[in-house]
């Protein structure tokens, strides 16, 4: 059985997640986005259910950063044992009714090698790619964390609560420097607010950001799983103004030493496979690839157009 998504599923889809998808998840995650993400997106979530257990999970939601506004974003996953019975199939087909009834002329989705055939049989093409890696933060060495030029320092994002609006603006100018075939750059404060920092798998305490005198040049955001010890190091920038300095380098170590004091076994990161700055310093730091993801594309039609 398919149907929506409710809180009480949150944990069981949130292991389904976990054990089967690599990028960090938490039911306490799961519902901060389903009620936080800004109407625009018009993010919903089913769930398929088998003997009384959650097997599957789809969602849908439009990409509610992008300058465009015509994109949504389709995803299905389905426990590997209770694949071969349409589960993915369905969820998929929900998801898209859901975005193309609200005016979505492109989708996107994404996945791992053994569901690529998935989406190519269903029309989607390949677009990007993200090189996924990872690193065990007790083995790095961060001791460049306090060798900073004068006038430079590391500080937690918590210790920063009262410059949330200079933090928003350095997170938001290397959120459009991001590569991407849609810029993202409708991101709003309050939105910065309320999806990121209030986000309950944000470390507030790891969070990293740099300041040179009094302003926040870099900075790199990291998510935990304390539960199961480990973590994701999220967007990691520098303003323009400052790039090719090794700021970014240092908010980077700054996250892995605080992860490895923090008991995190494992970090991981994903990267677009055409930002060659960000791939040679996750090299460098000891990032270790183990998975590419690949994002898709297909065009559609409009099939009617719903308010809501």
């Amino acid at each position: 059985m398919i149907r929506p998504f409710d809180e009480a599923d949150a944990d069981a889809a949130a292991a389904l997640l976990a054990e089967h998808n690599p990028w960090l998840t938490t039911a306490a995650g799961l519902l901060h986005r389903n009620a936080k993400l800004p109407p625009r997106a018009h993010r919903a979530v089913w769930v398929a259910e088998l003997d009384g257990a959650i097997v599957g999970y789809g969602e849908a939601e439009f990409d509610w950063t992008a300058e465009r506004t015509d994109v949504g974003q389709v995803w299905a996953l389905v426990d590997p044992s209770r694949r071969a019975r349409g589960l993915g199939s369905e969820l998929l087909r929900i998801a898209t009714e859901h975005v193309t009834a609200r005016g979505a002329t492109e989708l996107r989705s994404w996945s791992f090698a053994e569901g690529d055939a998935f989406l190519e049989r269903r029309g989607f093409s390949r677009a990007r790619e993200e090189r996924l890696s990872a690193l065990d933060p007790r083995t790095i060495d961060t001791s460049a964390v306090g060798e900073l030029a004068p006038g430079v320092r590391v500080a937690s994002l918590g210790e920063l609560d009262d410059r949330r609006r200079d933090v928003y603006e350095l997170f938001a100018e290397a959120l459009e420097d991001m590569p991407a075939d849609h810029p993202e750059r409708r991101f709003s404060f309050e939105e910065f607010e309320a999806e990121t920092l209030g986000d309950p798998d944000l470390s507030h305490a790891g969070s990293a950001v740099v300041l040179d005198g009094d302003r926040p040049v870099a900075l790199s955001f990291v998510g935990v799983d304390g539960v199961r010890g480990v973590a994701e190091q999220h967007l990691t920038g520098t303003a323009r103004s400052h790039r090719r300095r090794g700021l970014a380098r240092v908010a980077k170590l700054a996250v892995i030493r605080w992860c490895a004091g923090a008991g995190v076994t494992r970090l991981m990161t994903g990267n677009d496979s055409q930002n060659a700055a960000m791939l040679a310093l996750n090299d460098a730091l000891g990032f270790r690839p183990f998975a590419t993801e690949t994002e898709w594309v297909k065009r559609v039609r409009i099939t009617s157009k719903l308010a809501s």
